[in-house]
């Protein structure tokens, strides 16, 4: 029996709100980097990687993964300095 829009959107109401509170979230974190200027932005990834280690929610695998992730939608510039922060991330204690 093929089910209409309205009973797809009621079945999946929760999915929705969780996805444009993710949507607000990500919008959060852009507008809270997008002014940086690059020594700025670096040091504070790196910071903010090194407590997300320290707290066991960012390893080996999830920082191989970003870069394996975004580097194909990086020029050769872009993808040099990716690897030279996943690096420096991956190197901290």
């Amino acid at each position: 029996m093929p089910r209409d829009f309205k009973q797809f959107v009621r079945e999946n109401e929760r999915t929705l709100e969780q996805n444009k509170d993710k949507a607000d979230d990500y919008e959060k974190i852009l507008n809270k980097y997008k002014d940086m200027d690059q020594n700025s932005l670096m040091s504070s990834l790196l910071s903010e990687a090194s407590k997300l280690k320290r707290e066991g929610k960012l390893n080996h695998e999830t920082i191989n993964s970003i870069r394996t992730t975004l580097a194909p939608f990086l020029d050769n510039t872009q993808r040099k300095m990716l690897n030279e922060l996943v690096n420096a991330i991956d190197e901290q204690k």
